[in-house]
């Protein structure tokens, strides 16, 4: 009889077990990445008894047979941090304790930054992650400590410069046509035809009174002679002769008080094309970007357009220069650093010169002296391609790929758990990935408190991996994951346990009283 009373007393003791194990859940249901309990149970110490039926056996009682963590994902609180830190699916963050370097698992994704850069929880335990290359991209090593330096990214030189403009097809001639030499009078005035581009170079005007016949010759930069006459004409004095035998220039005569009548008159003249001095005006379009030195210093270099050129079948030539003005120049001067030539169809389609163009600078200033730039002005800039149409010229696309140094403005989590810095340059440079573990057995994980998790015999070794990967789930940042505990289910498990409780006592009280009934028996 007296079995009876121990047998409740394991009831009352299971239930105590349940009653404490529901109220902690419900203590933690605000707590961040909790994880809720549940209490299960056994019956032990079976009696075998005699009975005219044969054998039988008799309980002696429960026992707790485990408390199990629901490891179920809890809902997502928005937060505005972003360090604060959620994982939607398996997985849990690695923490190391700085004073032990004893490795903690945690679903509480509360994080900030301490004073020496580390990303640590609340309890100053610092969140593991690889760090990553940041010329490569990729993954450095083992994973270590989360340190973000504050120290500012390095400079890079630029090392290519994308432009694409719209030059304007019947843009006007520009350049610069000089005086008169020689001692020759037939010539009064050159000037340049409206919708030709004349040649550039010096140039010789020869007239025979004679014959009444003009030659003029000039050597272009490449080294071609050109020469021009119309045997349809005979130079009359006081006389404008319009793109004279197609040369692009239209030529005065002197008045008749000047004009030669016997020998011959030969003058020069000069024509220049783009001149750094003045080059604004001998050009017909100019781009300025600003690029950087190996220090991360910033000099402009000022691209300057000239049509030189157009031909019977519509093509149009046009020469760019890549200028520096004394203030970027390692001379301290106005200097071309390159040109190039671009060539166009009737179209306005850039047939030729869009392709890398390398040229060499030397910048004032500047660690490193003849630093190259490629320059691109065709469709591999990866934002259209130069082209020559009726319209005002304009630049449509123009960058470059180095950057001065920057300090470290904020950070950013993405759902792989990479940490990408964005700097003061406008650079953002990835700079660690969170590492995430996960378990074969995370029931076996032992509870440390403060929401931390340690590994156990029982768990098994800890799997690491990126988030993402290797069925582990995603990182949300600016989130923080709540506890999965279920109120409503633990009121009902409350009530449980509780009636379970006064059932018990009330076996105690009635094996009591059956005892009280069997002593009164003598008397």
């Amino acid at each position: 009889m007296l079995s009876s009373f121990y047998s409740a007393i394991s009831g009352l003791s299971a239930s105590t077990t349940g009653i404490n194990v529901v109220s902690n859940n419900i203590a933690n249901m605000n707590t961040v990445g909790y994880k809720s309990s549940t209490a299960t149970f056994k019956d032990v110490l079976y009696q075998t008894i005699h009975s005219s039926s044969g054998t039988s056996q008799v309980g002696r009682g429960t026992a707790v047979s485990s408390v199990r963590t629901d490891f179920s994902a809890g809902s997502l609180e928005t937060t505005n941090s972003t360090t604060d830190l959620a994982i939607g699916g398996d997985g849990f963050f690695i923490v190391r304790d700085p004073d032990s370097a004893t490795a903690f698992y945690t679903r509480a994704g509360s994080f900030s930054f301490d004073s020496d850069g580390n990303l640590v929880d609340s309890d100053g335990n610092i969140v593991q992650g690889w760090e990553i290359d940041r010329t490569t991209g990729t993954r450095i090593g083992v994973y270590g400590d989360v340190i973000i330096s504050q120290a500012p990214s390095e400079p890079r030189a630029t090392e290519t410069i994308d432009m694409n403009v719209n030059l304007q097809s019947d843009a006007d001639w520009a350049g610069d046509i000089g005086d008169l030499t020689g001692t020759g009078t037939a010539i009064s005035a050159v000037t340049a035809s409206d919708g030709e581009y004349p040649v550039v170079g010096d140039y010789s005007l020869s007239y025979n009174a004679g014959t009444g016949a003009l030659t003029v010759t000039v050597t272009d930069a490449s080294g071609v002679p050109h020469t021009y006459t119309d045997s349809s004409i005979t130079l009359e004095a006081g006389t404008t002769y319009t793109n004279f035998g197609g040369s692009g220039l239209d030529i005065t005569t002197a008045g008749t008080s000047s004009f030669p009548t016997t020998g011959t008159s030969t003058q020069g003249v000069d024509i220049t094309g783009f001149d750094v001095s003045d080059a604004t005006a001998t050009s017909n379009y100019s781009s300025s970007i600003s690029v950087y030195d190996s220090l991360g210093q910033a000099h402009t270099v000022n691209v300057y357009f000239r049509k030189s050129g157009e031909d019977s079948s519509g093509q149009s030539t046009w020469d760019w220069y890549a200028e520096l003005d004394g203030a970027d120049s390692a001379t301290g001067q106005n200097e071309i650093a390159g040109s190039g030539t671009l060539t166009f169809n009737s179209n306005g389609v850039l047939v030729s010169g869009g392709n890398a163009q390398t040229v060499t600078f030397n910048f004032s200033g500047a660690a490193e002296g003849d630093q190259t730039i490629d320059i691109v002005f065709g469709s591999d800039t990866g934002g259209g391609t130069t082209t020559q149409y009726p319209i005002a010229s304009t630049t449509n696309y123009s960058t470059q790929d180095g950057y001065a140094p920057g300090t470290l403005e904020s950070v950013s989590v993405s759902s792989d758990g990479t940490i990408s810095g964005t700097y003061s340059n406008g650079q953002i440079i990835e700079l660690y990935q969170i590492t995430l573990a996960d378990f074969n057995n995370p029931d076996g994980l032992k509870k440390e408190g403060s929401n931390l998790y340690s590994e156990t015999l029982e768990s098994g070794v800890a799997y690491t991996n990126a988030a993402g990967e290797g069925g582990l789930g995603s990182i949300s940042s600016n989130s923080l994951e709540q506890s999965n505990v279920d109120l409503a289910s633990e009121f009902v498990k409350l009530i449980i346990y509780q009636r379970g409780f006064q059932a018990n006592s009330t076996v105690i009280t009635t094996t009591d009283e059956v005892l009280q009934t069997l002593i009164g028996l003598k008397r």
